[in-house]
């Protein structure tokens, strides 16, 4: 069985992702480790443990890790998840706990244990691979592929017009990882926003099939709110969620280019800017493959699938 640790700055969309996963019988998740990002440390590890209690499977441990990016101030989305990351909605009691060992030594030993085996997908920001490579210079070696949620290089970005959210928030981190030799693809935000966009059909189905289908939609409602401010469409785009399935159905993956890349960090107005070098100027090796489409109707319906009630 696959192995897999998720690395994430649980907020609304990650929350949806965390239980696509966990409810895919085909993987184990082993770990997931928490960076701040949308919210502080605290409230992102609190979503995670909601998470693993919503998708009633099993209860994978949960690390918590950096608290702020490596160079830089830390910037947050409360604007457009909600003070909470989860749209505000009051969250479900649990039990749960998080370990005491650090996200970065939890990474660093579980690559260890699962040496070639572990994937790891990351939804937040990259603080914490990022550290666990400078830590563990040896950890490329180890891991058999990692899968990042960050960057619009194909597009306009969402939290400046070059830069998106993940890779803004911490763009020296995001560059680490990109340039550190671990064998990478990447999903941008702009896949989210094309075709995979959950529109008022999707929204519907959500709210049918369900109480996760239900909390799916009422934990992005301030998502939704933002969205309707800058666009005509209403719903909400669900990166995180876009991105898991690429880990986990290779076959969803219908476009996409292997080139060399790097995140901006240097020049303050294009800070978080994810360059791909699409046809070969620098000459430099490849070093990402960068995912251009996705089937979308494999997308939600797998999505659909794995937070129905029927599933259970």
């Amino acid at each position: 069985m696959r192995k897999f640790l998720i690395d994430t700055d649980t907020a609304s969309d990650d929350a949806v992702a965390l239980l696509m996963a966990l409810r895919e019988d085909t993987i184990e998740v082993v770990a997931i480790t928490t960076v701040a990002g949308n919210c502080e440390i605290q409230q992102c590890t609190k979503n995670a443990l909601v998470s693993i209690d919503m998708a009633k499977t099993y209860n994978p441990p949960v690390y918590q890790g950096m608290t702020r990016p490596l160079m830089r101030h830390p910037y947050k989305s409360l604007h457009i998840h909600g003070e909470n990351g989860m749209g505000d909605m009051e969250l479900p009691y649990n039990e749960l706990c998080s370990e005491k060992i650090h996200a970065v030594d939890a990474i660093i030993n579980l690559a260890t244990e699962f040496k070639n085996e572990l994937e790891i997908v990351t939804l937040g920001p990259l603080t914490n691979l990022a550290m666990a490579v400078l830590k563990d210079p040896s950890l490329p070696e180890k891991i058999k592929h990692v899968y990042i949620m960050g960057g619009s290089g194909m597009t306009p970005g969402n939290i400046t017009p070059l830069a998106e959210f993940n890779f803004f928030v911490d763009a020296e981190a995001a560059n680490i990882v990109i340039q550190s030799g671990l064998p990478l693809t990447v999903v941008g935000w702009e896949i989210g926003m094309s075709e995979a966009f959950i529109g008022v059909n999707d929204i519907n189905i959500l709210n049918s099939i369900g109480p996760l289908g239900k909390f799916a939609v009422i934990c992005n409602r301030k998502l939704m709110e933002f969205n309707s401010k800058r666009t005509s469409r209403i719903g909400f785009d669900l990166p995180d969620p876009t991105t898991m399935p690429v880990a986990l159905y290779p076959e969803i993956i219908e476009d996409s280019i292997t080139s060399y890349t790097w995140v901006e960090h240097n020049n303050e107005s294009s800070y978080g800017h994810y360059a791909i070098d699409s046809t070969n100027l620098t000459g430099k090796k490849p070093n990402a493959r960068v995912v251009t489409k996705i089937k979308s109707d494999i997308f939600k319906k797998k999505l659909f699938s794995l937070l129905s009630t029927a599933k259970n």
